[in-house]
């Protein structure tokens, strides 16, 4: 009986232990599932559920004339949701055979058979989140959406696409650094990097669940915040000019074997940037744009500072273009040190001469003379005319002038650096203040992006003036006018070589030694530049082109960059409407070249308002060619009615296309820019189907 109590003792002992272990699993489990209201619930949730981001679709940006620079091309990844609701066993029969030889005729990389047995195993297993395929691009995402059962949408034919994006840079190479890029493990540059804020616009969000396999599918009907799609940007830069810089400037490097270069064109009136191009030596021996060199090299300038230094005297009356100056024969003692003049032999020239020749003793003797005692009303000079401090053109990277402040000169300080030595600018810096000269003396800020659009609103960012007045007298700029055109005209004129037929041109030439950063000497190497404007004699562009270390007995700014000047130039007035407009107007010109446009009525109106022109035509005109002719204007229809070839050649590739699409032709192309050459005759007879075959150059 002793037995029997104590055995029963032992088992009510052990249910109770049991028994109130239970109950605190119980307490336990209710505390966890109350536990700050909820809070491993939601812990449990997070493991998943998670937000992820919509990428919102980042802005354009177009050239001046609003063609395509860059643009965000959408990529797409395709799953099926076979668990969808609305996708009936009946409906997945029906289809499933004829969706699987769809995938497997475009995909190649399964047959049908397997096609259809994976999709059929995955419907079994309710997959809500089966891969198709990833980077599907918009062409074809079209088409899949007429696929069988895919056609049914997403609730009846499960068809999911998730769209990804990729930057595409329509025109290539042509201006690639000041475009920019849109880097992910790196910082993005030029304009895609200042204009970043507009661009890119601002993500969505969107919850997911984690599926088996780690695949994470939006939960249907969970709260989704769209994204907000980035701001277009239109650009100041002209294509026929960025090419004709490009082209010019990749040309003199070739041919010198240089390290780098680059050019850069400026509106004058308005400080627009119309072509910036930068090449550098890259290690297979071709050259592309690996760095801005137009707003980050700085360097001595060499003689294109002269100008500064001579507008100051000529403001102040200390000299007159034909005053006379004693050189001592191309040789002269400033202190302790001769500066020499190479090729000048005389003991006197003309304030004119000695501009045209680039004298490095005739204007350090005048600056030596007016400003050695007044070296601070120099310095003054310096800062009005804008070079002691950064442009502020609206792109990353600009960096600063070196002009140390008079309280540090030597003696020599002044001499040497009125010929633009002991002082380093950027092309750009150097490119402002010689637009300014250009522009009667009043600073342009100079600028990258004239406008910000998003959907039809366009905002301006166009900045306007630097400076409220001129920096100097209208004689002295008048003066100045003169001595930078004698730099071409004057027989014996540094850039002599590029005179034009077709236009005056005015500019200085600029060769300086580079200095050796070990011992701080001067070796042979040469930095070759050239500044100036077009026409001289009523100027609608600045340009500078700088040549660094070029090889071979060619190697000063009047044979190596002073070319590129003209290159461009010239090139200018044969594309540029407003150019050639000034250009046939002045009236002292020959054999100007042909210069044509073509574009829709409404556009070359406004284009051509702007120089005072007006004209109608009636609505059946599609498209339209200008030629600019001595007494003004030619009108000329480049479009033509159904089944009659239109005139392709000068249009742009997107004007082309359009025009032959809207008759029902076929289009093969080569090439890219504009068009050069087509397959049919403008005025044949063409038929809906037919295929026409079109080439295009940048440079036509």
């Amino acid at each position: 009986m002793k037995i029997k109590t104590n055995i029963l003792l032992r088992i009510y002992f052990v249910f109770g232990i049991i028994f109130v272990a239970g109950l605190l699993v119980l307490w336990k489990a209710f505390s966890i599932q109350q536990y700050k209201d909820g809070f491993w619930e939601r812990k449990a949730d997070a493991l998943s559920t998670k937000q992820f981001s919509i990428p919102a679709e980042r802005g354009n940006i177009y050239s001046t004339d609003e063609r395509l620079l860059a643009t965000s091309l959408p990529y797409f990844d395709v799953y099926m949701d076979l668990a969808a609701d609305g996708m009936t066993q009946q409906l997945f029969e029906s289809n499933i055979d004829a969706l699987a030889g769809q995938l497997a005729s475009t995909f190649k990389d399964k047959s049908k058979e397997t096609w259809k047995r994976e999709i059929t195993k995955a419907r079994v297993a309710k997959k809500r989140y089966y891969p198709i395929r990833r980077n599907v691009d918009y062409a074809l995402m079209k088409e899949m959406k007429q696929w069988p059962l895919f056609k049914e949408g997403k609730y009846k034919g499960g068809l999911i696409a998730e769209m990804q994006q990729k930057r595409k840079y329509p025109y290539e190479v042509l201006a690639n650094r000041t475009i920019g890029y849109v880097r992910e493990n790196a910082p993005s540059i030029g304009l895609e990097a200042s204009y970043d804020a507009y661009l890119a616009g601002t993500d969505g969000r969107v919850l997911k669940q984690k599926l088996a396999g780690d695949v994470w599918m939006p939960i249907p009907g969970a709260a989704k915040m769209d994204p907000k799609n980035g701001k277009d940007i239109i650009s100041t830069l002209q294509i026929n000019l960025q090419d004709a810089a490009e082209t010019a400037l990749m040309t003199a490097l070739q041919e010198s074997k240089s390290e780098f270069g680059c050019a850069i064109v400026m509106e004058v009136q308005t400080g627009a940037i119309r072509a910036m191009a930068n090449l550098g030596l890259l290690q297979d021996s071709s050259y592309g744009e690996i760095r801005n060199y137009a707003i980050s090299h700085r360097a001595e300038p060499g003689s294109t500072f002269k100008l500064a230094s001579y507008l100051m005297l000529l403001d102040a009356n200390h000299i007159k273009p034909t005053d006379t100056i004693h050189i001592g024969a191309g040789a002269w003692k400033f202190y302790n040190r001769f500066m020499r003049d190479d090729h000048i032999t005389e003991d006197f020239l003309s304030i004119k001469e000695a501009f045209a020749r680039s004298s490095n003793i005739a204007i350090a003797r005048l600056a030596n003379r007016h400003y050695a005692s007044r070296k601070q009303a120099y310095y003054k000079k310096l800062q009005e005319y804008g070079l002691t401090e950064v442009t502020g053109i609206d792109l990353e990277g600009e960096v600063p002038p070196l002009i140390s402040k008079p309280e540090k000169w030597s003696k020599l300080s002044l001499p040497w650096m009125s010929t633009g030595y002991e002082l380093m600018l950027t092309p750009l810096q150097v490119l402002t203040f010689y637009n300014a000269v250009a522009n009667n003396g009043v600073i342009m800020k100079p600028y990258l992006v004239e406008a910000v659009v998003d959907g039809g609103n366009r905002e301006s960012l166009a900045p306007g003036n630097s400076s409220q007045k001129p920096f100097a007298s209208e004689q002295a700029i008048r003066h100045a006018h003169f001595l930078l055109r004698q730099v071409i005209d004057h027989p014996k004129g540094t850039a002599r070589s590029i005179a034009s037929e077709y236009f005056p041109l005015a500019g200085k030439t600029g060769t300086a030694k580079l200095l050796n950063t070990d011992d701080q000497s001067y070796g042979t190497s040469n930095q070759a530049m050239f500044a100036g404007f077009f026409p001289a004699d009523n100027p609608r562009y600045s340009c500078v082109v700088l040549v660094y270390n070029p090889q071979g007995i060619a190697r000063t700014g009047g044979s190596v960059a002073a070319p590129v000047f003209k290159t461009i130039a010239e090139k200018a007035l044969a594309t540029d409407i407003g150019t050639a407009l000034i250009a046939n107007a002045s009236g002292d010109t020959k054999a100007l070249p042909s210069t044509q446009i073509k574009g829709e009525p409404q556009q070359l109106k406004a284009l051509l308002a702007k120089y005072g022109y007006t004209f109608e035509v009636g609505d059946d005109i599609q498209y339209l060619g200008v030629k600019v002719e001595r007494n003004g204007i030619k009108l000329m229809p480049a479009g033509s009615k159904d089944g009659v070839m239109p005139d392709l050649i000068g249009m742009a590739f997107d004007d082309a296309i359009y025009l032959l699409e809207s008759q029902g032709l076929k289009i093969r192309f080569e090439g890219r820019g504009k068009v050069v050459a087509q397959s049919k005759a403008p005025g044949s007879k063409v038929q809906k189907g037919e295929i026409v075959h079109i080439k295009m150059k940048i440079s036509a």
